[in-house]
């Protein structure tokens, strides 16, 4: 077979040695032939990777192209050629111009030529592999720093072995010190809070029959310090061995600086509401008495001149309350306290109702005020509270800022059939917005004009309450203002349609006569008010300061009450308890409505009052009004029909 090998003609070269030279000549990899340590041979594959031309190199000292800094290494190469004949190594080489190529060596002697040594060495270059392999090595580095520093574990459970296996340190009942390792199911069971155990159980166990994927936030026992932390992880079954089965992988984080800081702004939500809750009884109080002083003074004989200051007074505490209650909207909104309470309602007639509230003040600036209304608007389901509300700031707004001219409010309809709208459009001629205030126009505390020597007044909150009450009534508000002035403002509420309902029962002297009325209060001139506006409609008063004296007249009473008026913040006995008091009494008095008459008056506090056995919540300050409402929709849930018919005058 060697002869097939060879080149037969005498002086030619060997088969061999010219398929050597063919491989030498067109390898990728560098090849180099050393002598005496210089550079006698070099193939192209050196020069298309280093630069260097043959005349360049041949002749000079291979250690000329070494790193300095791989001394240590080259010095190896050659002790392991000494001791086996071959070596290999990693280190740099020299780039033409500038520059290192990482290099795999592989050095082979080569049998002996006259008067000395030499060497065939292979360059292969994995610069840019190193590259890529320090960018991953980096990179997993990085991301195990950020799991740690983060409290993240990776892992997957093999329900053949019934272990978890993680991919990084974590802390276990046999390792506290953490490291790459397994748990038993016994071992993660143990390391659950008992309290927790079965939803995780059972959120696993759906998994691992399913393979749907599970969120879980739960407490585990760190073992490092033997204290429970929280623990968030999410799951999800994946194809293993089997196809008839689920194994299941997952990451869990340590959230329990999350969880704290959650609790911590639980409880600083829950103290804001709290304080809420008490400025809000702390002002209502005495806004309660001056406002219903006014009420009463109403009734009596004054001068013109008289009325006429005691209207800009009521006026003036209308829009102090009015200030207020944007004040604790807002809070309550952000709270997500905020409560909407739909019910059928005639929106023309509400949108009337506040445009003739403001008239007057359109008026006395000689401005027109007119109300438009499509007549396809029927009636709808809404909160007209809300709505009024967000009418009152935008209509409000709208005479505000008008200096002359006039104001146009508009009602129309809007939106597909199957989701029926309302839109409602108030028209200004006033001062217009420009393009800065208007980018803010909608935020909290914003206002069009911030200086101290401002037309308008206003706490700035009018116009983010509108909005935020809107996006909750399933609509927006918008506005545009060209540069000639006067402005635009539209509301869109959602509005399914809705029967009519009967008209609301007005106010008259007559309107409670015969009926028997206790009032709980232990402020004297919330007493004497209530008491006065009561008996102006022809109710029969009793009062009683505190819960306790409440709660005796309701025992003592030879024929019972047909309503009674209970505060709730008093010393000794507070109007929950009472009213729960009064519940047990048993016979008549145990079905007497009761109306709470507070200044903590928000949704939730309302619910509370009812959940205690009230019937209804009148909130201070007090007007007829909405005392007349009040005792409407408390009597209106009462069953009254076997009561005898001189003392139920509302139920006609």
């Amino acid at each position: 077979m060697g002869k097939h090998l060879r080149d037969e003609r005498p002086g030619g070269p060997s088969i061999e040695q010219a398929a050597a030279d063919w491989f030498f000549e067109s390898s990728l990899d560098m090849f180099v032939v050393l002598e005496n340590d210089a550079v006698v041979r070099v193939n192209p594959a050196w020069t298309t990777l280093t630069g260097w031309t043959p005349d360049e190199t041949l002749g000079r000292p291979i250690r000329d192209f070494f790193h300095l800094h791989d001394t240590e290494t080259i010095r190896g190469i050659g002790a392991t050629l000494r001791a086996e004949g071959e070596a290999r190594s990693e280190h740099r080489l020299a780039r033409k111009g500038g520059g290192w190529l990482w290099v795999r060596s592989q050095t082979k002697m080569l049998p002996d030529v006259a008067g000395g040594e030499a060497l065939l060495i292979v360059f292969q270059d994995f610069t840019e592999d190193r590259a890529r392999r320090i960018e991953r090595q980096q990179s997993e580095r990085a991301n195990e720093l950020l799991r740690n520093t983060a409290g993240v574990y990776v892992w997957r459970f093999d329900p053949r072995k019934g272990i978890y296996v993680f991919e990084q340190d974590i802390p276990t009942p046999s390792s506290p010190q953490g490291g790459v390792r397994t748990m038993t199911i016994q071992e993660m069971t143990a390391s659950i809070h008992a309290e927790d155990r079965q939803m995780v159980w059972e959120a696993f166990s759906h998994t691992l029959a399913t393979g749907d994927h599970s969120l879980l936030t739960y407490r585990y026992l760190d073992p490092a310090n033997q204290s429970w932390v929280w623990m968030r992880a999410a799951w999800r079954g994946v194809r293993g061995s089997s196809a008839k089965s689920w194994d299941v992988i997952g990451i869990s984080q340590d959230v329990t600086e999350l969880v704290a800081a959650r609790d911590a702004a639980l409880g600083a939500a829950e103290a804001k509401a709290q304080f809420l809750a008490n400025m809000s009884h702390e002002i209502r109080t005495p806004m309660n008495g001056v406002l219903g002083v006014m009420h009463l003074l109403k009734r009596e004989k004054l001068s013109e001149d008289g009325r006429r200051l005691l209207n800009e007074a009521l006026g003036c505490g209308a829009m102090l309350s009015e200030l207020l209650n944007d004040i604790i909207d807002f809070s309550k909104i952000e709270a997500g306290k905020l409560e909407l309470n739909p019910e059928p309602i005639d929106p023309a007639a509400l949108l009337r109702s506040v445009a003739d509230l403001l008239r007057p003040q359109a008026k006395q600036k000689g401005l027109t005020l007119d109300v438009v209304v499509d007549p396809g608007v029927g009636w709808v389901g809404a909160d007209p509270l809300r709505l009024r509300q967000g009418l009152f700031n935008l209509l409000g707004n709208a005479v505000k800022f008008t200096l002359e001219g006039g104001v146009q409010a508009r009602l129309t309809t809007a939106g597909p059939p199957a989701q029926p709208r309302l839109r409602f459009e108030i028209q200004d001629t006033g001062v217009g917005i420009d393009q800065t205030t208007a980018d803010g126009l909608f935020q909290r505390f914003s206002q069009a004009d911030g200086s101290t020597t401002r037309r308008f007044g206003g706490a700035g909150l009018g116009l983010a309450i509108t909005r935020r009450l809107a996006i909750l009534m399933g609509g927006d508000v918008g506005f545009t203002s060209p540069p000639e002035g006067g402005s635009l403002f539209w509301l869109e509420i959602a509005a399914p349609p809705a029967s009519e309902t009967a008209a609301p029962i007005e106010a008259d002297t007559a309107l409670l006569a015969g009926l028997r009325v206790l009032i709980v209060e232990d402020n004297a001139t919330n007493r004497l008010i209530a008491g006065r506006l009561l008996e102006a409609m022809g109710a029969v008063v009793e009062t009683a300061d505190d819960g306790v004296q409440g709660l005796e007249a309701v025992e003592r009473a030879d024929t019972g009450f047909d309503l009674i008026f209970m505060d709730i913040q008093m010393p000794g006995m507070d109007g929950v308890e009472a009213t729960r008091r009064i519940r047990a009494l048993g016979g008549e008095a145990s079905s007497t409505p009761i109306i709470a008459m507070t200044a903590n008056a928000l949704a939730h506090q309302q619910a509370s009052y009812l959940a205690a056995g009230m019937n209804g919540a009148v909130a201070k300050p007090l007007s007829p009004t909405a005392l007349i409402q009040a005792i409407g929709a408390a009597l209106s849930k009462v069953d009254i029909g076997d009561a005898p018919p001189e003392r139920t005058p509302m139920a006609s």
